[in-house]
């Protein structure tokens, strides 16, 4: 059996001390500080182990164009830590970075102390775990007042775009480039208050936001540049066919035809909108189940349209003479119809509130209908071809020029 030399002894264990220290990054479950401190790892070490390429993503589209469902197709991956939250017009910086909060102890005394928001959580937790990627995605990121939510962590958004030494420290590309003094913050990430914060270059943060939300708050030009926009097109090329191809109730209208028809009249409207293009259905704007015709709303035997019979039915309830089998029949219309409100409260009021708001004539028939109520009774009651009365006619013959 052969024996190793003194010198091939001293390069394995120099080797094994490298994978002890390297290991040391990822499974330390305390504080960073204690990971880079009590380990004897230098600030170099550290970020030489570190992921990067991290970058800030803001997806637009409309409403319902697939925001979730691309940064959940592109952006994760299996293995990435994700952390979601909403921005909303009460949210405050305090809520996002960390406030200063009192604590109870097992001897129920009250202290003081520095409780971390998600922001603070994401950026310990991705710079104790070099090796893992993290995502913070903010949903909705215009609805509160973003560059105050931010606050002064609004100039760590500006990332290096090559490897860079900042503070004798040689960071990959995607970390911030300007760190910020926040005594609390970095006591949490780094277990040194002294120490600048910077975001990791592990870390990625991706905002969406509705394109059609005019009346909440707006993102500055500053703010703004330190994001990669990119635009969420509204198409029906990624949409699983079980949607795209999923029949409106009983009308035979497909929910791609439905959309790309009625897309289509709204981006023509444009003369009476700011932007009409900004008003379109988005493509997951509703759901498959959302769509199907529960067969119980059709009219018993007897009966002209399903409203004629609900209201017999109550009639005879109020009255006191309804049979166990129409009290059965009662019950499963009034669930029928519940289920088939869903498609027109969800899509056909946004075209009447929204889309169409200062002109519904554009679109819909006003001469017979002259309020939301009448729509949406007239659809919910209609069968067929006739829910769609509630269209001009020229929009009814789109709907079914291809077939």
């Amino acid at each position: 059996m052969s024996e190793f030399s003194p010198q091939a002894i001293e390069v394995i264990t120099s080797n094994l001390d490298d994978i002890r220290r390297r290991l040391s990054l990822e499974i330390q479950g305390e504080s960073a500080g204690n990971a880079a401190g009590g380990e004897g790892i230098s600030p170099e070490e550290w970020e030489a182990a570190r992921v990067e390429g991290g970058t800030n993503v803001l997806l637009y589209g409309v409403p319902g164009s697939g925001k979730s469902w691309t940064i959940e197709h592109e952006y994760c991956c299996p293995d990435s830590v994700t952390e979601r939250l909403v921005f909303h017009p009460d949210y405050t910086n305090a809520d996002f970075i960390g406030q200063i909060l009192p604590v109870v102890d097992e001897d129920r005394q009250v202290s003081y102390a520095f409780t971390p928001g998600p922001f603070t959580a994401i950026l310990r937790d991705a710079y104790t775990h070099p090796g893992r990627q993290y995502l913070l995605i903010i949903e909705e990121i215009n609805r509160g007042n973003a560059p105050a939510i931010f606050g002064e962590v609004f100039q760590l958004l500006d990332r290096t775009l090559e490897r860079k030494t900042m503070d004798g420290v040689s960071y990959p590309v995607g970390t911030s480039e300007y760190g910020i003094t926040h005594a609390e913050m970095a006591k949490k990430i780094y277990g040194d208050p002294a120490r600048k914060v910077r975001i990791p270059s592990n870390l990625s943060i991706i905002g969406t936001m509705n394109t059609s939300d005019q009346n909440v708050f707006t993102l500055d030009t500053a703010f703004q540049r330190r994001w990669r926009m990119r635009l969420v097109e509204n198409t029906f090329d990624q949409v699983r066919a079980s949607l795209a191809e999923a029949r409106i109730l009983d009308t035979e209208v497909t929910w791609r035809t439905f959309c790309e028809k009625i897309n289509s009249v709204i981006v023509g409207n444009k003369a009476r909108m700011v932007s009409a293009e900004d008003k379109r259905i988005g493509v997951y704007f509703v759901h498959e189940s959302e769509l199907c015709f529960d067969p119980q709303a059709q009219p018993s035997e007897g009966y002209g349209t399903i409203f004629d019979e609900y209201h017999a039915l109550l009639e005879q309830e109020a009255a006191q003479s309804l049979s166990e089998d129409g009290e059965k029949r009662l019950a499963a219309i009034g669930k029928a119809v519940m289920h088939n409100r869903m498609f027109p409260e969800k899509v056909i009021k946004y075209l009447w509130d929204d889309a169409f708001q200062f002109n519904p004539e554009a679109i819909f028939d006003t001469d017979t209908m002259e309020s939301l109520e009448q729509v949406i009774h007239t659809f919910v009651y209609s069968t067929g071809r006739e829910r769609f009365q509630i269209f001009k006619p020229a929009i009814r013959a789109a709907l079914y020029s291809d077939r």
